[in-house]
């Protein structure tokens, strides 16, 4: 049984008093078909007035936010749910915040971000789905803790720029552009290509990669593999047993580096493992690389020297818990790709 809007506001104000915040209290109430906006508005009108009751209204009747109108607004959301408001507004000939007010308050729909993904054909889910049973069956326990997780990743000397989430707050656009510097973009800015790995028991020193590398196994072989990776048997590892993993890129892959890791690791997650195609399966793609960029990349770096210099000194102060987080949702990442079919889980 759905529950009335006070109904609702009660359990709002109850978790609010508990000290939670808003965006969870309504991640925690998301099955009451509750909007972010009635959170908001809920916590106010009780701060203002220390009742939960909504103020008195007016007894004039609606006008424009008609039972005929909501009608129509969720008819076409239904159509087409990427509508936007203001043109929702221009063929509906209501005000926008009355087409925003009919989609948060009485249709109770939020905004939410597109989601974006690897492409994943038939093949692809169904190979995804018989490694990670695989992957669950051997490390699900608690070896995964013993897993050093590796990938590569460019960055370049240019800021990081969220162009939906980075806002400046000011009076006008002008304003805005004399109290933050532009965000400068540059045709084809100097990059340098880093290998990183992460364990529960640590960060490696980043690597970063002469051009060939990725693609040219003896120098991954020589490079990376036996002047990184094979010491961390006697230092992060202790000569305890331990297990290396790596993607499917072709020098990963190739035969003369498979040869290697068997003859100088105690453990390594095989080709015939590892699903391909599966940034979502690695704590560097789907959680620690966005870290390390937010670290380093917050500002414009003035040249390759500057870049790789940050990036060390990130690298160095790495917070351990963020590591250690991301390898935890590992697991269970792995169940839901199961549940999904090999599908998108996120």
């Amino acid at each position: 049984m759905e529950w009335s809007t006070k109904e609702n506001r009660i359990a709002v104000i109850a978790l609010h008093k508990c000290g939670m915040e808003k965006k969870k209290i309504f991640n925690t109430l998301k099955p009451l078909k509750i909007n972010l906006r009635f959170v908001y508005r809920a916590i106010k009108l009780f701060e203002d007035t220390g009742d939960i009751n909504d103020h008195e209204r007016s007894g004039r009747p609606r006008i424009v936010r008609t039972p005929r109108a909501i009608a129509a607004v969720r008819s076409r959301l239904n159509r087409n749910p990427v509508r936007k408001q203001k043109i929702l507004s221009q063929e509906m000939n209501i005000s926008e915040r009355s087409v925003s007010r009919i989609i948060g308050d009485d249709l109770r729909l939020g905004a939410y971000k597109r989601q974006t993904g690897q492409l994943l054909t038939a093949a692809l889910k169904e190979n995804r789905v018989k490694k990670c049973k695989r992957l669950l069956k051997k490390y699900g326990a608690r070896r995964y803790k013993k897993i050093l997780f590796t990938d590569e990743k460019i960055f370049t000397v240019q800021e990081k720029f969220n162009k939906q989430n980075d806002r400046v707050y000011a009076r006008s656009a002008q304003e805005a552009a004399t109290l933050v510097p532009r965000v400068e973009k540059g045709h084809h800015p100097a990059s340098v290509m880093v290998w990183w790995g992460v364990s529960y028991d640590g960060v490696c020193s980043i690597h970063f990669c002469e051009k060939g590398v990725k693609t040219a196994a003896k120098n991954y072989q020589r490079d990376i593999l036996n002047n990184v990776v094979k010491p961390l048997n006697e230092t992060m590892f202790k000569n305890q047993p331990w297990t290396f993993q790596q993607d499917s890129a072709p020098a990963h892959k190739a035969k003369t580096t498979q040869k290697w890791l068997k003859n100088h690791l105690p453990d390594f997650i095989s080709i015939e493992d590892w699903p391909s195609g599966s940034p979502d399966l690695n704590p560097l793609d789907y959680k620690l690389w966005s870290v390390l960029e937010d670290m380093v990349c917050h500002k414009r770096h003035r040249n390759l020297e500057s870049l790789k210099k940050d990036l060390t000194e990130a690298v160095d102060n790495f917070p351990i818990y963020e590591v250690r987080t991301a390898i935890d949702e590992w697991p269970d990442r792995l169940r839901r790709c199961v549940e999904a079919n090999g599908g998108h889980f996120e």
